[in-house]
């Protein structure tokens, strides 16, 4: 139950407009827009993943997590770098502070990866496919 509401409170975290800093291949279009989908590990849930590219051709973003009773909790994306065919990205765990990141690769029909957070201690799979 700690680490399902640790999950839920590193979404929730950092409304602030911490702005991504990252980097963008020419292709990074090939991600952006709004995802939806869900994580499994040291816990579970459902999440919507949404990648933008500003006119500098900086990717940002923000991770949208579902609760059972359809409360939604965002969080801004510290980081988001789409290179060599991969996403990376990460966000500020709004109870700690620690660092959460995710990695991951188009897979037909969306993008599918690993998440790792509390030094690496806490672990996952994520996977999403375009909203419609």
């Amino acid at each position: 139950m700690k680490t399902l509401l640790a999950s839920i409170l590193m979404i929730v975290a950092t409304f602030q407009a911490a702005t991504a800093q990252t980097t963008a291949s020419a292709n990074s279009q090939t991600v952006t827009g709004k995802w939806v989908g869900s994580f499994d590990g040291a816990s579970s849930g459902k999440f919507e993943l949404v990648l933008n590219q500003d006119s500098n051709g900086k990717l940002t973003g923000q991770v949208i997590m579902i609760t059972d009773d359809g409360n939604r909790y965002p969080i801004d994306l510290k980081t988001a770098v789409w290179e060599k065919e991969q996403l990376s990205a990460s966000y500020a765990d709004p109870s700690d502070g620690d660092e959460v990141s995710f990695t991951g690769k188009l897979a037909d029909p969306g993008l599918k990866g690993t998440w790792k957070a509390d030094g690496g201690q806490s672990v996952g799979t994520w996977q999403v496919s375009r909203a419609k």
